[in-house]
């Protein structure tokens, strides 16, 4: 009996680290990417702020002047980047604004800094706790969020998807924002949820775009978007107000209830 009781407990004492979700400081994945290592987590809960803007390689690619033009600064992920079945408690930011954080103080210039990706990434089957932030960000190859949850803001406003993109089966509980977003290959948001806005305005599909079976609940808005042959709206549903002035499928004036 001794004997199986010892067994037990180490039996216990192998799997218990596999049972519980690690932590990780969002810091320690800034340091791989330095280092130009392959990131890649699975059912790990990420701490902190993951900055993406603010990498080694970091550069200025606008000075910026005193009118209206900001400064912008520039940070490139060159290593491949996979995260499955992760939590993120503080914010993703491959764009953030020294505005937004309240140091702008007495100058009249805004200073911006973003983060592009030239190799793959995959976000699935992720929580975001907080604000995820890819605007103005340019994905070079595949990009992968699918099953994911949005819990605040989803912010891909002047994102550029030069690879096949995928946002199927994701809950965008927040503001979900991809105006005038740009996808060069083919994209999808099969089974997506938007609890709120969705704005998709001026969004251009350069291939086919899958929203089967998408749900839309709060205000919709795809003014001015212009689908390619190949897009489908197959079991779609628009459950709140919509806008599809001047869109169009194919060519043809398109809208929900004109199909």
């Amino acid at each position: 009996m001794k004997t199986f009781v010892t067994s037990l407990l180490f039996a216990f004492a192998a799997i218990a680290p596999a049972l519980a979700q690690k932590s990780i400081d969002a810091k320690e994945i800034i340091a791989k990417i330095n280092r130009k290592e392959a990131v890649t987590y699975q059912n790990v809960t990420i701490t902190g702020d993951l900055d993406l803007t603010n990498l080694a390689n970091r550069r200025e690619i606008s000075e910026g002047n005193w009118g209206n033009q900001s400064r912008e600064f520039l940070s490139v992920v060159e290593v491949p980047i996979t995260f499955r079945n992760c939590s993120f408690t503080g914010k993703v930011l491959a764009y953030h604004t020294d505005e937004e954080e309240g140091k702008r103080l007495l100058s009249k210039n805004n200073t911006v800094y973003n983060a592009n990706f030239t190799e793959a990434v995959t976000l699935e089957n992720c929580q975001f706790t907080d604000n995820a932030a890819f605007k103005y960000s340019v994905f070079e190859q595949q990009a992968r969020f699918s099953g994911n949850t949005f819990q605040r803001e989803a912010l891909f406003k002047y994102a550029k998807f030069q690879d096949a993109a995928t946002f199927n089966g994701s809950a965008f509980k927040g503001y979900a924002d991809f105006k005038y977003a740009k996808f060069d290959e083919a994209s999808a948001f099969q089974g997506a949820n938007f609890s709120k806005s969705a704005d998709f305005k001026y969004t251009k599909f350069s291939e086919g775009v899958d929203f089967r079976q998408a749900r839309f609940t709060g205000f919709t808005d795809f003014k001015y978007t212009k689908f390619p042959n190949g897009s489908t709206f197959d079991d779609t549903r628009f459950d709140g107000p919509t806008d599809f002035k001047y869109t169009t499928l194919a060519g043809r004036k398109f809208s929900p209830s004109s199909r």
